[in-house]
């Protein structure tokens, strides 16, 4: 009967509002929570069913873009780093690295420039030697001299090495270059000029063995630039020697045809004995011209003895006139055909004097280039370029090629970002799509 009575309460007050806190109002505000609560339910159940079916899941081709998606992975990623795994986990063949370090200097220290004094940096004379050295290392040149000293296409295509790091042997000598420049690495450090090379074989005696050769090679290079450079300094000498003495030789011939066209050895000498000969005529002149005269006064100028003292003084005026004629060019009275002025001794002076001025340059310029051929000989027994091995090749131990778990990651991370911006990709060309 109480249970009868309280659904009849419940019934009975459901019209109306129950009393707060009483038991009938607890029970009313559960059952309003409970309502709430199925409706919702019911709701996102409609809009799940509704999205079900009109949303991405039925889309046309969904079903192929998660396989799309899968097998993308799978090539993309998955596919590389399992090779890459196998690849450098167990097939890839160990490289092991031989290292020289040198330096190229010039025989005398160059001059350094202002860049040079306040950096540090080698002068360009020397960095341009060692640039000569590192483009050599990686030309064909020290290739096919590398082939003929120790065989390197033999070396690089050792059947114990992986198909993928070994050279093929049947490929021509271009491709050999190319993988020449892989395997070998040159470096130049600044300041300094310090050159590093660094190179990769299959084995440690290997390595070493292509390491030493090439910096043999290198030093190779050096001597005969060293050649070169002397050897064109001794034919630039000699040739200026034989120069200057073809100069010197034509000058004293034509001293000769001159001497022997004018009849004189030595102007100066002649030059002399003639002064002192006028100046003995000169002297007896005077003195038979004061007799002379002093005889006038007593005696008459048509007497034999004064004729004769008149003629001996005409003579001494005659030979007097003469022998001037020879040293300047006034012409002799007493010679009628003479035109003077060629051949006379101040002319002789003025052609000897040049001669010997254009022999006097000649001598200073034989003289100068017999020194530099000497000096060019001296040099020629000195380098003028040296190239310094202050580090050796020396034998490996072990093996740093392939960094085996670098290698992997970076496939596994190149892969996947590749999968990533292929998956980008495509999403935006669907949404387009859609």
């Amino acid at each position: 009967m109480e249970a009868e009575d309280t659904e009849l309460d419940i019934d009975a007050g459901a019209s109306g509002d129950p009393k707060p806190g009483t038991a009938l109002a607890r029970v009313r505000a559960v059952s309003v929570a409970l309502s709430d609560a199925a409706r919702r339910s019911r709701l996102s159940s409609r809009r799940a069913a509704s999205l079900r079916s009109g949303g991405f899941e039925n889309r046309r081709g969904a079903k192929l873009t998660r396989y799309l998606l899968l097998g993308s992975f799978v090539a993309i990623f998955v596919l590389p780093t399992v090779a890459a795994i196998l690849y450098f986990g167990l097939i890839a063949t160990d490289q092991y690295v031989a290292e020289a370090e040198f330096t190229v200097s010039a025989g005398e220290s160059p001059l350094r420039d202002g860049i040079a004094s306040l950096t540090g940096i080698p002068s360009q004379l020397i960095l341009q030697d060692t640039q000569i050295i590192t483009n050599f290392i990686d030309s064909r040149e020290m290739v096919d001299k590398l082939q003929q000293r120790i065989g390197i296409r033999q070396i690089y295509s050792n059947d114990k090495a992986d198909y993928f790091a070994r050279f093929d042997p049947e490929k021509p000598v271009e491709r050999l270059v190319k993988y020449w420049k892989k395997v070998s690495h040159s470096s130049i450090k600044l300041p300094g000029g310090l050159v590093k090379f660094t190179v990769r074989a299959f084995t440690p005696k290997d390595a070493k063995l292509v390491a030493d050769t090439t910096v043999s090679l290198c030093e190779e290079l050096v001597n005969n630039l060293n050649a070169r450079i002397n050897a064109d300094a001794l034919r630039l000498a000699e040739i200026g020697l034989q120069r200057a003495s073809q100069r010197l030789a034509k000058t004293l011939a034509a001293q000769e045809v001159e001497r022997n066209s004018s009849g004189i050895l030595e102007t100066s000498l002649s030059a002399d004995a003639i002064s002192g000969l006028l100046k003995q005529l000169r002297g007896t002149l005077l003195n038979l011209g004061g007799a002379y005269e002093t005889q006038l006064k007593y005696m008459n100028p048509d007497t034999p003895q004064m004729q004769e003292a008149k003629s001996r003084i005409d003579v001494l005026r005659g030979q007097i006139a003469k022998l001037e004629s020879q040293l300047t060019s006034r012409p002799d009275p007493t010679d009628a055909g003479a035109g003077g002025g060629d051949d006379t001794i101040a002319a002789a002076m003025t052609r000897f004097g040049a001669l010997d001025v254009e022999q006097k340059a000649d001598v200073d310029l034989y003289t100068d280039a017999a020194a530099a051929l000497e000096h060019a000989r001296i040099a020629a027994e000195f380098k003028m370029i040296y190239l310094k091995v202050y580090v050796q090749p020396s034998l490996p131990q072990e093996s740093e090629y392939p960094e085996r778990g670098l290698d992997i990651f970076l496939v596994a991370v190149s892969s996947l970002a590749l999968w990533g911006v292929l998956v980008a990709l495509g999403a935006v060309v669907r949404d387009n799509m859609a």
